[in-house]
């Protein structure tokens, strides 16, 4: 591992037998992208002990909540397990090369959740020693919904959809983010936010958690986005399979949306962009996503709903 952290090491186990690398462990960690955690939940299922620790890192919107559906409503698990999520991915890494990891950040503090909430004391007695940037958040939809990265990632890579799909790589913020898409990606932002603001949410919008987080000194997104010099450099997807128009569609777009419609907010700007991705990509998020149906939350009013998590 080079770049912020310079190492080298073998774990103990590397395997891709999912009943050897689950036998005597305390917590499982799951590191994929998010629109896997329904195959991850259904395949870890039948190895799960009394008491384990399952982290999403990070859930998204609303994963652990998919996550204790398969397990206990499609899968019929028996045994009490601690589901939790973080918010965003606590570090920073890529891979430059098999075997070699570039590591460029950790975060020095990274909110938690779990289902349910009350669960979250016991997930840091055991794993907090291990992970000391975690500290606890309210509940699932405090670390789902505080973040608006879901706003950044599909609209621009749909706008763009001409360049990706002639494989012509670009810039992804500094030249695939001009005045008018951070419009529509303010819009979707207010989307969000009303959502929030009906869940009795109190977060930020993304403007506010760019200045804050990079410190910058602007009130216009596209300025916001111009003058982050961490932005620049980031490449564009090369296909249309990639994470942002797969996973924050999937488990981002899709959650807001459904529970916003479901509890009376209108997404109009959300709605299109998952139309969009749903011809583009040919995938049906509509049905497969993460919808109030899938996330057993359909019918049910707010009170209901913070009953569930809680």
């Amino acid at each position: 591992m080079s770049g912020l952290i310079e190492a080298s090491g073998f774990p103990a186990v590397v395997t891709s037998d999912l009943g050897t690398v689950m036998e005597d462990v305390d917590a499982v960690m799951v590191v994929t992208t998010t629109d896997a955690h329904k195959e991850i939940a259904e395949k870890i299922a039948p190895f799960l002990s009394e008491g384990q620790v399952i982290l999403l890192n990070p859930g998204h919107v609303c994963g652990a909540m998919e996550v204790s559906q398969i397990l206990y409503k499609k899968c019929g698990l028996n045994k009490r397990v601690i589901i939790g999520e973080t918010a965003d991915l606590m570090y920073a890494c890529r891979v430059s090369e098999i075997g070699k990891i570039f590591h460029s950040g950790m975060k020095k503090t990274m909110t938690v959740a779990t289902l349910p909430a009350a669960d979250v004391s016991e997930l840091l007695d055991k794993i907090g020693h291990a992970f000391p940037s975690l500290i606890a958040a309210k509940n699932i939809l405090e670390t789902g919904f505080s973040g608006g990265g879901a706003m950044l990632h599909p609209i621009p890579s749909f706008m763009n959809i001409n360049k990706i799909d002639t494989g012509k790589a670009f810039d992804y913020y500094m030249e695939g983010i001009t005045p008018s898409i951070a419009k529509l990606i303010t819009e979707a932002d207010k989307e969000r936010l009303a959502v929030c603001k009906v869940l009795g949410l109190n977060v930020s919008s993304l403007n506010e958690t760019l200045k804050k987080m990079y410190d910058l000194g602007y009130e216009d997104l596209f300025e916001l986005i111009q003058h982050n010099k961490a932005y620049e450099g980031v490449k564009s997807p090369p296909n249309i399979d990639h994470r942002f128009m797969v996973e924050d569609v999937s488990c981002g777009i899709v959650p807001l949306a459904s529970i916003g419609n479901e509890l009376g907010v209108k997404t109009p700007i959300l709605d299109a962009f998952i139309n969009i991705a749903c011809v583009i990509s040919g995938k049906n998020f509509k049905k497969d996503g993460r919808t109030v149906e899938n996330l057993g939350f359909k019918g049910k009013t707010i009170q209901e709903i913070y009953e569930i998590i809680t």
